[in-house]
This record gives structure tokens, sequence and C-alpha cells, in this order.
């Protein structure tokens, strides 16, 4: 699939899904401090999880937050 161009915040999940929620949050948090706001749909990327290892330790998320700045 070939997503569309998009400015985002990332960040990256380390370890099981979980706790996802808590990682969202910290980056919804940075947004808002950063007078940034939301411009479509919130994406992930899963760089390593249960397809390539099972050990939950070593998968990663990138979550990447679509992104513009408020004037």
């Amino acid at each position: 699939m070939t997503l569309p161009a998009a400015e985002l915040a990332v960040t990256t999940h380390i370890g099981e899904h979980d706790g996802v929620d808590v990682t969202y949050g910290e980056l919804g948090t940075r947004v808002v401090a950063n007078a940034m706001s939301v411009a479509g749909p919130v994406r992930e990327v899963y760089r390593v999880g249960p397809r390539d290892t099972g050990d939950p330790a070593a998968w990663r998320t990138e979550i990447g937050w679509p992104v513009f700045r408020v004037t």
C-alpha cells in the first residue's frame, strides 16, 4: 500500500503492544505542547513484531502522527 506524503511527528514504541497507549499519549502531549494539530489519521509501522520474533522485548512499533503548525 502506498500512503500519501505527510508531515509526521514520530516516535517508536519498544516492546509489547499492551503499553502502546502510553506511547500514544506521550506523543500526543508533545504534539499539543509544540502548537501542532492533527491533520489526518495516525500511522503505525511495525518495524519488528510477532511475525519477526517471539521476543516481545525486541518489538518496535513506529507511530507517526500527522501534524501541521498552528499559526
